[in-house]
């Protein structure tokens, strides 16, 4: 029988490589995106079609549709990878709309209520996989919300660990520093210019303690992902894995 995995925040960056790259795989899949636009242009992807990869529209931050997706789940899941996630920056010093309940929301809260509903479905042994941050194991100024979210989805993982390792479930966590999404680029442009500095100078000043000295690409996480997925991972859990770059900024 085809294994099953769930994927979040798949219609695009880490989450579209991983989809991508499990399918490949020869995964059966179910793909969550947050709306019905971003569903249907999932559904429009070849790598979908050809893996007949179910795509649901699920806002992670609204809790009543995600116990609702949940209690409807049908059938088992071998793995689920808590990958959707966003970024807003506000300071402990900032005013106006804090965007923290929709960055715990989407982040944290509802990784965890998607996971809890489903557990029953999950079979023994199986797999659940957290894309976490580097931002999870070290703070950075005017991230605080974020922060929070990814150091919590580091503790959910280490608790879970213990919780599932008994019925063979392992649970890890996968914290990417800079990656060479859209989303990143349009990150490094915003900051270089707060700094005054060209994009490409930003690029290279922030590659230069890498060991790779470059950003890690989607498809090395994805790589990370499926190995993780594997029977080949049948003896790691608990772990939350950091990828080589570093923050080189306040």
């Amino acid at each position: 029988m085809t294994r099953r995995i769930l994927v979040t925040g798949a219609s695009r960056g880490i989450g579209l490589s991983i989809a991508q790259t499990l399918a490949d795989k020869g995964y059966a899949l179910d793909l969550l995106t947050s709306g019905e636009a971003s569903a249907e242009s999932l559904r429009a992807e070849a790598f979908v079609r050809s893996s007949q990869a179910r795509v649901h529209a699920v806002n992670l931050s609204d809790a009543h549709a995600v116990k609702d997706f949940a209690s409807k789940w049908q059938g088992e899941l071998w793995g689920i990878v808590n990958n959707a996630g966003i970024c807003k920056t506000f300071g402990l010093l900032d005013s106006g709309d804090d965007p923290l309940d929709e960055v715990l929301g989407t982040n944290l809260i509802g990784p965890y209520l998607l996971t809890k509903g489903l557990i029953a479905h999950l079979t023994r042994p199986g797999r659940i996989v957290n894309i976490a941050s580097q931002l999870g194991q070290e703070g950075r100024a005017g991230y605080s919300a974020y922060c929070a979210s990814k150091f919590g989805l580091i503790g959910l993982t280490k608790c879970w660990a213990k919780e599932l390792g008994a019925e063979g479930i392992t649970v890890n966590a996968v914290c990417p520093g800079w990656v060479g999404t859209e989303m990143s680029f349009k990150d490094v442009e915003r900051m270089a210019a707060e700094q005054g500095v060209s994009a490409e100078q930003f690029y290279k000043d922030t590659c230069a303690p890498l060991e790779l000295k470059r950003f890690n690409t989607p498809a090395e996480v994805a790589n990370l992902v499926a190995f993780l997925v594997s029977d080949e991972a049948s003896g790691v859990t608990g772990r939350d894995w950091l990828m080589h770059t570093v923050w080189n900024q306040s």
